[in-house]
């Protein structure tokens, strides 16, 4: 595992010759655990500025509706730079991921330029995200109870630029997944996997 990690952060910008599917995997699940740290890490300040602001409605005195609101819109305040902190997160991660996918798909005998697909239905999903930072904020200030937010929250997924983020990860999926070539190809001798 290690050493699949080592080989792929040394070959970030190499996109000739072939990987080999545990190779492939190994380094993505470095990456989706590395993703999902960073993002937990950066989600903090959106908890605590929610929670703080649970507290001050119950230190003033405030009935539980009152409460509820203060802290939706104290949570809603601090989503704007979520959502540009993993918008940024996740252009890294694709960035570090590409050239690993090139090699993936050159393994199964596909042209590396197949790796666009998923890559600009990812930044069209990031777009997306980002394009509706206002009415996301919006949404979560109006929101005042937790049915409302369930059911804000299943528009918002629903959307356009979030299939398509769904899409390329299945795309990814599918290529990783994919059986080696035997012997060599175009691309390469068969790779022999790392770590």
């Amino acid at each position: 595992m290690i050493e699949a990690i080592k080989y792929n952060l040394s070959h970030l910008t190499d996109v000739s010759g072939r990987d080999a599917r545990s190779t492939f995997w190994w380094y993505v699940l470095f990456l989706v655990i590395a993703q999902f740290l960073i993002g937990f890490l950066a989600m903090i300040p959106l908890m605590v500025s929610g929670v703080g602001s649970a507290f001050d409605a119950v230190q003033s005195g405030s009935d539980p509706d009152q409460m509820q609101a203060e802290m939706f819109a104290g949570m809603a305040d601090a989503m704007g730079t979520q959502i540009y902190v993993s918008a940024v997160i996740s252009v890294l991660v694709m960035l570090m991921l590409f050239a690993s996918f090139v090699r993936r798909l050159h393994d199964g005998g596909f042209t590396g330029y197949l790796a666009i697909i998923p890559f600009a239905l990812q930044l069209l999903a990031i777009s997306g995200s980002i394009a509706m930072v206002d009415n996301m904020k919006e949404l979560f200030k109006a929101a005042s109870d937790p049915a409302q937010m369930q059911q804000m929250q299943a528009e918002l997924t629903f959307t356009w630029p979030n299939i398509a983020g769904w899409i390329a990860f299945l795309l990814v999926i599918g290529f990783g997944v994919m059986k080696s070539q035997d012997g060599a190809n175009r691309y390469g001798e068969q790779p022999q996997p790392v770590g």
